[in-house]
């Protein structure tokens, strides 16, 4: 019986963990298209931080480490590794503000959008949680002096994906634009 509500507590544990997570850190009233000023939204940050992806996978390869260990002396060498993890940690943080921007934006698009389906918001929410829950993994094991390139890789295509479909939402949206502008002259 006490194995049960140990496991009982620790799933409310973690729950809780991921709640804390998902709770924005600001709170912000939800905005109406109608209250956006024109230039809002050229005035928002976008994703740039996973674009360096291909120079994180380079610094935190084994090879790079095993070549690194085999000439440098040892404590230059635990110096640097030590450093590459810190960038490491840099750039996971680059790439929760990413997100961050990106699920921002998204928030934005849907509130411009003039149909957003509840299955599109639902796709949304999981994706924030499947980028939460990996992002705390690959912060732990970053934590306890791992470097999961894998896990870091899978992190930085959730985000290039999610940059992608806001790229094509925004063009979307600019050409409805357009043609409503258009029908409103040609009438």
């Amino acid at each position: 019986m006490s194995d049960l509500i140990i496991v009982i507590l620790f799933a409310i544990a973690l729950s809780g963990i991921l709640l804390w997570l998902l709770i924005p850190k600001h709170k912000s009233s939800r905005t109406t298209p109608a209250s956006f000023p024109s230039d809002a939204i050229g005035a928002l940050p976008t994703a740039k931080h996973f674009a360096y992806f291909p120079q994180i996978r380079q610094a935190l390869s084994a090879d790079d480490s095993r070549y690194l260990m085999e000439t440098a002396p040892s404590h230059v060498a635990k110096l640097a590794l030590r450093e590459r993890r810190a960038v490491a940690r840099g750039f996971l943080k680059g790439l929760h503000e990413d997100f961050s921007n990106l699920a921002r934006l998204g928030r934005i698009v849907a509130a411009l959008s003039p149909e957003v389906s509840r299955a599109q918001e639902t796709e949304r929410l999981v994706l924030t949680l499947k980028f939460q829950v990996l992002y705390s993994l690959v912060w732990l094991r970053l934590s306890a002096g791992k470097l999961p390139l894998e896990q870091l890789e899978h992190l930085t295509g959730l985000v290039e994906r999610l940059a992608t479909r806001m790229d094509t939402a925004m063009a979307e949206i600019s050409a409805l634009s357009v043609n409503q502008i258009r029908s409103g002259l040609g009438a």
